[in-house]
């Protein structure tokens, strides 16, 4: 080994080191002050993607914007998708070739029921109603070819259709714009498919490191204060107790879900519980 990579190795554990002591030395003081701090982050964050690869030809928004759920995002190049729609409406709307063969099925049970009833009298030969009813078997065969046709173009249109939608990228829930990766005219490729990323913030979640003595007292559902600078305070639902403790800071992980609908909470605020 390199006399260069036993330094980054040795850097990188001081990094860990000082952050474990900072962390540890956070707690301790925490547990002094009769309170322990935490921060705020959003309940959902996301890198919107796209599943299509293409140029950007449209961004329906601009960082910091609130989006609603099926919103536009981006659209990307379209216009071969929207030729595929277009032939793929006028094939389904054809029928004509399902409707010759419903009339052929039509003559021929028409002549078969005619010769049976002239064979009754006497009047038509065995083997014209074997002849016609091969004629017929055949004209039914074909009339069902033509109907799995017609359902086969209907699917057609239907794919080409969601082919299309995809093309424009929606936001999948409420959320706000909180930076833009991509801009109009620039490729998205399977590699960087990424274009915004979208956090939603009527809904916080205060996470804080609670000591593993204490995390007993609480569970899942259980309403809860929580405090911040400015003196207010929020009551929030516990969503989640870490089911594993840190073993370096004998701490584990609580997130509390607070009520934001209003927007009197910024994500990344410090904020309190009280111990």
């Amino acid at each position: 080994m390199t006399y260069s990579k036993v330094s980054a190795i040795r850097s990188r554990s001081r990094v860990r080191l000082y952050a474990l002591t900072a962390m540890i030395a956070f707690v301790i003081v925490s547990r002094a002050e009769g309170q322990i701090e935490g921060f705020t982050e959003p309940f959902r964050s996301t890198e919107l993607a796209s599943e299509e690869s293409g140029t950007i030809t449209k961004l329906h928004i601009v960082a910091g914007q609130i989006v609603k759920v099926g919103d536009p995002i981006a659209t990307l190049d379209d216009r071969v998708q929207r030729l595929k729609v277009e032939l793929a409406e006028h094939l389904a709307k054809s029928n004509s070739s399902l409707e010759a063969a419903r009339q052929t099925l039509e003559k021929r049970d028409v002549m078969l029921q005619r010769l049976q009833q002239m064979r009754d009298k006497g009047h038509a030969a065995e083997s014209e109603i074997v002849r016609a009813d091969l004629e017929r078997t055949i004209a039914y065969s074909r009339f069902l070819a033509a109907e799995e046709e017609t359902i086969s173009r209907e699917i057609d249109l239907r794919r080409s259709k969601f082919e299309l939608e995809r093309r424009t990228i929606v936001a999948p829930f409420d959320g706000v714009i909180e930076s833009i990766h991509r801009h109009e005219g620039e490729f998205l490729s399977p590699v960087k498919p990424e274009i915004v990323h979208l956090i939603q913030i009527d809904l916080l979640l205060a996470v804080f490191p609670i000591p593993s003595s204490q995390v007993q007292s609480l569970q899942t559902g259980q309403e809860i204060t929580v405090k911040f600078d400015d003196g207010s305070s929020f009551l929030g639902t516990v969503q989640l107790v870490a089911p594993t403790t840190d073993a370096q800071s004998d701490t584990v992980q609580i997130k509390i879900m607070l009520n934001n609908s209003l927007g009197k909470l910024r994500s990344g605020q410090r904020c309190y519980l009280p111990l």
